[in-house]
């Protein structure tokens, strides 16, 4: 049974604005920028404000 290659999600994602909108404690947050990288557990968000760190987990949608 063959492994399926995993990309990362900022190869999809290259060069473009998206919104993320993500729960944190009870609450629901969203943030406008670029996804500058992302590994197993993570994705950075870098936006006009600075950079935000996002537990996959909790991210609910992804729009660009």
């Amino acid at each position: 049974m063959e492994e399926k290659e995993k990309k990362p999600l900022s190869a999809f994602l290259t060069d473009a604005e998206v919104k993320v909108v993500w729960r944190e404690e009870e609450r629901t947050k969203v943030g406008r920028g670029m996804i500058t990288n992302d590994d197993e557990n993570f994705v950075y968000l870098t936006g006009q404000k600075g950079t935000v760190i996002v537990n996959k987990r909790d991210i609910i949608a992804i729009k660009q």
